[in-house]
């Protein structure tokens, strides 16, 4: 008897090694469990198979857009699944594509096997397309194997096969943190969500820290980050999200009235580095991500990164450092984030006119020195406080 089930694919998860792929496995599934409860998919049953997971027992719609938002899954097949039988596969397939197939349009059958069975994955090919045509010879179908209007897509594993027409794709990637944990300077704009997000991606657990510059930015600024990270969050396959927040005003005006304004910039993300380290030491992060893109604006030049670099003591990670702006955009409308970034809020009014471009690092330390930042930090960290999403 035919039944629904929704085939889950992955990638780079299937190039590790035995061991590697078993753990990566077992947790992409628990994730995909995990974000379906959250959705009030709670009675699916879970199967892993070589290269595939298989879900059965819940709405195949709905579970498969859920999963196709997961970390790690490269798919996710809306199917029909029925018996290895070339019999059962041929007819269930021709059922499928008797109802997706409409008048005059052009079909490709595609088919792969795992195991061991009494036919080829070109017999399947070939049988179902006679099949088809004989069926919907008065609708004036046709088979067009390079660009078809409807593909009957076939999967063959040892006892079972799967039938299905449409693929989801998914993020891709590593599962949800099993790569270790990062801290993000998120500002809630449109580069630091992005950044964050494919951090993620690539199976890190990411922590935002919001740094408040209050006075020099107004109350909207904070709302529109924690806006974004609840966008964020909802990529994130666990039941807590934590993020931070802390005030950076008095320091800001330290810098703003004590050293020169064309190292305001410079100096004050500097100070973030700093803070986001102490939050990576005692969050057990092993890194910092920030949404910095090179010559994006005047404190992202290769001189000024390497004095920025200078006052971190953990690896900073720019996974945005070569794109093109309009590459970072086409990222954060598809992942959702965009619309929310674009919000007008008061931005920072300590940006000077004229920023250096090629900040100095025995000055930066000087200015530092004098202004007694290390203490101002202190207050800083005291001011921190931890959100759960």
């Amino acid at each position: 008897m035919n039944k629904n089930a929704v085939l889950v694919a992955y990638n780079e998860i299937a190039l590790k090694s035995k061991p590697v792929r078993r753990n990566m496995e077992i947790q992409l599934a628990d994730h995909i469990k995990n974000m379906l409860l959250r959705q009030g998919i709670n009675e699916a049953q879970f199967d892993r198979t070589q290269g595939r997971i298989i879900i059965r027992n819940a709405d195949p719609v709905k579970t498969a857009d859920i999963v196709s938002r997961v970390f790690g899954v490269a798919s996710a097949m809306t199917s029909i699944e029925t018996s290895s039988q070339l019999d059962d596969v041929i007819e269930t397939a021709a059922d499928l594509a008797s109802q997706v197939i409409g008048q005059d349009q052009s079909f490709a059958v595609k088919a792969r096997r795992i195991g061991k069975h009494p036919y080829t994955s070109k017999d399947i090919e070939n049988k179902l397309g006679e099949e088809i045509l004989r069926r919907l010879s008065d609708k004036n179908v046709r088979v067009n194997l390079s660009k078809p209007e409807k593909t009957i897509h076939v999967e063959v594993r040892n006892e079972a096969a799967y039938v299905y027409t449409q693929i989801l794709n998914g993020p891709n990637g590593f599962p949800y943190g099993s790569q270790g944990k990062l801290i993000s300077l998120f500002s809630g704009g449109i580069d630091s969500p992005v950044a964050t997000w494919l951090m993620m991606k690539r199976g890190a657990s990411v922590v935002p820290l919001f740094l408040d510059q209050k006075p020099y930015v107004g109350n909207d600024y904070l709302e529109r980050a924690l806006e974004v990270a609840r966008n964020i969050r909802e990529y994130v396959p666990l039941s807590d999200f934590p993020m931070y927040v802390a005030s950076v005003g008095d320091l800001m005006k330290r810098i703003v009235e004590g050293a020169p304004s064309k190292l305001t910039c410079v100096l004050c993300k500097r100070m973030m580095y700093r803070a986001a380290c102490h939050l990576a030491h005692s969050e057990g992060a092993l890194g910092i991500v920030t949404g910095e893109n090179l010559g994006q604006v005047a404190s992202q030049t290769l001189a000024n990164l390497m004095v920025l670099d200078e006052a971190s003591t953990f690896p900073i990670y720019r996974p945005l450092i070569g794109f093109e702006k309009q590459e970072t955009i086409d990222i954060a409308k598809k992942i959702g984030t965009y619309d929310l970034s674009i919000k007008p809020v008061h931005g920072c009014s300590s940006v000077p006119q004229k920023p250096t471009t090629m900040a100095k690092l025995e000055e930066a330390r000087r200015y530092e020195k004098k202004l007694h930042i290390e203490e101002a930090l202190s207050d800083i960290l005291n001011s921190m406080a931890k959100l759960s999403f």
